[in-house]
């Protein structure tokens, strides 16, 4: 997908882009800037360089799609897209967002999120799928305000970077409900710059 460059209404650029093995550093200099408090309930240990150069080599080789949010040079977003192969499940892909906290409420999460839905849309998906622990409630809200509805909660279902087992949230948005919520993310970027093609900034 091609690299995307969004003017928020407060004058600020974020570009996003795929995920490439040369931002392996930056990947982990962003992942080191969210709390630990935060990190533990993340699926892996996502400060491990190894980790990371697979995640990027999983990118490059379109096993996953993953895309970056980048303003200043740094990175302050992280999303992926993995669309599910399995014949009875067609149309259906698991998505993932990481924000950095200092960034949350000013439109970044809903650029990535604008990004992944054309990205869905490009690719004729039906739903997106969202799996993450009950402690992450700023993850909740941020899919609440872009259309997806809870769809279960699984007691004691996985366990944290530190072992103990958390609640298991599941949320899915439709395509349809996706689209009614991409007005409310318009209201987070200049109407005259939403999305400029790369180079022309």
């Amino acid at each position: 997908m091609s690299k995307k460059t969004y003017l928020l209404k407060n004058k600020e650029t974020v570009t996003v882009r795929d995920l490439r093995c040369d931002d392996v550093l930056l990947s982990q200099k962003f992942f080191q800037s969210i709390p630990k408090s935060k990190r533990k309930y993340f699926r892996s240990d996502v400060t491990n360089i190894h980790h990371l150069e697979e995640r990027c080599m999983e990118s490059e080789k379109g096993k996953v799609i993953r895309r970056i949010a980048l303003m200043s040079g740094a990175v302050v977003a992280d999303a992926s897209l993995a669309i599910d192969s399995d014949s009875w499940k067609s149309g259906t892909a698991y998505l993932r967002l990481v924000i950095d906290p200092n960034h949350i409420g000013k439109g970044v999460q809903l650029v990535l999120a604008k990004d992944m839905y054309d990205l869905a849309d490009e690719k004729h998906l039906e739903k997106i799928v969202s799996e993450f622990m009950r402690p992450q409630k700023d993850l909740m809200e941020i899919y609440q305000k872009l259309g997806f509805r809870l769809e279960g909660v699984l007691p004691d279902y996985v366990h944290d970077q530190e072992g103990k087992e958390q609640d298991m949230v599941i949320m899915i948005g439709s395509l349809a409900d996706l689209r009614k919520a991409q007005q409310f993310i318009g209201d987070w970027l200049d109407n005259d710059h939403g999305s400029v093609g790369a180079g022309e900034m």
